[in-house]
């Protein structure tokens, strides 16, 4: 399952914040009050990014309960206004304007640059997004089945066995070695 989105170019972080300012009744100024707002051009950016994707997605098939569990790739292919700028500094309005839209979590979202053109009169991303084949540490959702279909015949199993949901979660144990047999496996008599 997959989704393709071409969305306006996200404003780099280096312009997303700005400082907020408040004014002091003693001294008649403005005054820094030390935080950090999204500034009037990334407040635009992000509506319409997130506009556009919304209106977008209705018109693919796209499962976003899936996102609240797995990873996800998103493919970027990024059209440059001009020259000289990185593309790092772009993904963090695009990703946060897409969440809640496209994905649970921004936390689960494997960026890649796949290639970076430049095209002054329509700066632009295109972005596929794809579900990963892994599985928490498994290498696919059929090895992890496997996998889980041993544990059914350990007796841990039933007692919602640990070793199995960290496993899932994607954590590295010592109790399950490089050929993903586990140390804790104790078979039902």
């Amino acid at each position: 399952m997959r989704v393709e989105l071409t969305l306006p170019l996200p404003t780099s972080i280096n312009k997303l914040y700005i400082n907020q300012f408040g004014w002091n009744p003693k001294t008649k100024t403005r005054m820094p009050t030390g935080k950090r707002i999204m500034s009037k051009d990334g407040v635009k950016v992000k509506n319409e990014i997130q506009n556009e994707a919304i209106k977008q997605l209705a018109a693919q098939d796209w499962d976003y309960e899936w996102t609240k569990t797995n990873y996800i790739y998103q493919d970027c292919y990024i059209y440059m206004n001009r020259l000289g700028r990185d593309d790092n500094n772009l993904f963090k309005l695009l990703n946060d304007s897409l969440e809640k839209i496209i994905y649970d979590n921004d936390s689960r979202v494997l960026t890649r640059t796949q290639r970076i053109l430049i095209d002054s009169e329509n700066p632009r991303i295109h972005l596929i997004i794809s579900q990963t084949p892994h599985r928490g540490i498994f290498e696919s959702e059929i090895h992890m089945n496997e996998f889980e279909n041993k544990c059914r015949s350990c007796k841990r199993y039933k007692r919602n066995c640990s070793v199995l949901k960290k496993a899932k979660e994607g954590r590295i144990q010592e109790e399950i070695d490089g050929d993903f047999a586990c140390s804790k496996y104790s078979e039902i008599n």
